[in-house]
């Protein structure tokens, strides 16, 4: 185990053991799901404890602990989080998500894997959740531990939370999805995509291509990241820069899109991007040009330095000679070149009344070309309801305009801060209490399942709160040691004494 030697020593197991041993892309949680059920099957068995384990159909999951002893008039508990991660690799030769265990290793004060997402969003908050179970320094009320699907590609187990089936008894919920220690989230964003598709037809080249050159235009090397909590973090998006190197072209020279292909997530900012065109062979030379000036202005922004660093520290645009292939025509080539050039990307508006909260955005999010057809997916968010929604309609009008089809999905709903609820005064006492200094309590632009659970579970109170995670969703995230060890140490406090809570 290389984790062995970290404390909590129950948290790091459960996260090396269960989550990280174990595949759990959104959509594919069938092999932990049931690797969670075995492994309170054998707690239950050793322990001699009853632990009754609901599944509902859509594969969420609710864990039903009886108090320990002295604690049973306590009021229930839930404790929530996904076991799904997002699976991104910077790795050369790839990365088998489906059948690979992630390769956790320690870097100094964080734990790390080598070249792929960490999944301690949000494994590291299951995995706290399922040490109660063992822990015997633990002392709770009646506890329920929600673990949920397919959080981060929208939010489908929440949406699917079947109620009647799990019959939570909770009406207090401690969301361990958070990723700032000292930090308690009171309110999140609600979100939706937008999909726009075109059926497009590939030609042959013109008169065999002898009149044509083909290029590969390719970045890479992005940061990427959270496309709700980092959107405001001028981070570049690869398919962005692939719309403005094209657009900038086309002002002046004929261009014939053949694909298209970048990004893979619709919560993630894409970090890599690649189109192949055609332009004609007697301009290369002003197109070269053309690309090469558009370049340098690109890299020039992102050298700009914050905190001691470039803004994009690692990137790198290329455009290279490349075999001919079938093209679409110059029309509609230009056409699709120059809706995705209109797409925003990125912070809309801000917060009048939070400063600094970035209140709707949009991710251009994934660019796909297949057999007959294109795609494009612009993931938007607004912790104001109304605002997502005409947002998402003005995206989709864009996409209209250009000819394409627009296909809104069900949004899911923002969590409307409540700063006088008690389990937050509750709560916030504890952890100011343990850390020893005053948190921040805050509502955040990221997407959290607490909006959708708690329209599921009418009046129930929730927080959302987790230890120090750093660049989720990409392969640089890591988790801090030392803070998972802090944040643990605070959810016991906050399970001895839940009883103070008024419910």
């Amino acid at each position: 185990m290389v984790l062995e030697n970290l404390e909590p020593h129950h948290v790091w197991e459960i996260f090396e053991k269960i989550l990280a041993a174990t595949p759990r892309e959104s959509k594919h949680e069938e092999k932990v799901r049931r690797a969670v059920r075995d492994w309170v099957s054998r707690v239950a068995e050793e322990r001699g404890i009853n632990l009754e384990v609901l599944e509902d159909s859509t594969g969420n999951i609710l864990i039903r602990v009886p108090a320990t002893h002295g604690m049973e008039s306590a009021p229930t508990l839930m404790l929530q989080g996904h076991l799904d991660m997002v699976c991104e690799t910077d790795r050369s030769d790839g990365f088998d998500f489906a059948n690979q265990p992630i390769p956790v290793k320690v870097d100094g004060e964080w734990v790390i894997a080598d070249g792929t997402t960490l999944g301690a969003d949000n494994g590291i908050g299951v995995a706290m959740a399922l040490a109660v179970l063992v822990d015997e320094d633990v002392t709770h009320g009646p506890l329920e531990i929600l673990l949920t699907v397919d959080e981060e590609t929208g939010l489908t187990g929440a949406f699917g939370l079947d109620t009647d089936r799990l019959e939570p008894k909770s009406r207090l919920m401690l969301n361990l999805d958070s990723e700032d220690l000292g930090v308690i989230t009171i309110g999140s964003a609600g979100g939706g995509e937008v999909e726009l598709e075109r059926d497009v037809r590939v030609e042959a080249p013109e008169t065999g291509g002898e009149g044509l050159v083909f290029l590969r235009v390719s970045v890479a090397g992005l940061r990427g990241g959270h496309s709700g909590a980092e959107i405001h973090l001028h981070r570049a998006n690869a398919n962005v820069i692939i719309a403005r190197l094209l657009s900038a072209v086309m002002t002046e020279h004929e261009v014939f899109l053949s694909s298209w292909n970048g990004g893979s997530k619709h919560n993630a900012i894409t970090r890599e991007a690649t189109a192949i065109v055609a332009v004609r062979r007697n301009r290369l030379v002003q197109v070269r040009d053309i690309l090469d000036e558009e370049r340098r202005a690109i890299l020039e922004y992102y050298e700009q330095e914050v905190g001691g660093a470039p803004l994009e520290p690692s990137i790198k645009i290329n455009f290279v000679e490349t075999d001919n292939a079938p093209t679409l025509s110059r029309e509609e080539s230009e056409t699709i070149v120059r809706t995705i050039n209109a797409i925003p990307h990125g912070p809309r508006t801000f917060s009048a009344q939070i400063p600094d909260l970035v209140e709707t955005s949009c991710n251009l999010a994934i660019v796909r070309t297949e057999e007959g057809k294109m795609s494009v997916i612009v993931s938007a968010r607004s912790n104001i309801d109304a605002e997502l929604e005409a947002f998402r309609r003005s995206l989709a009008d864009i996409g209209r305009l250009g000819g394409w089809s627009a296909t809104l999905d069900q949004a899911y709903p923002g969590w409307a801060p409540d700063p006088e609820a008690p389990l937050l005064k509750f709560v916030r006492k504890k952890y100011e209490e343990s850390l020893g200094h005053e948190v921040r309590v805050e509502a955040v632009h990221a997407g959290l399942e607490c909006g959708i659970i708690g329209a599921r579970i009418p009046g129930i109170q929730m927080v959302s709160i987790g230890p120090t995670i750093k660049n989720p969703h990409t392969p640089d995230e890591r988790v801090k040691i030392a803070d998972v060890q802090v944040f643990y140490e605070f959810l016991k406090l906050v399970l001895r004494d839940i009883a103070a809570v008024h419910v």
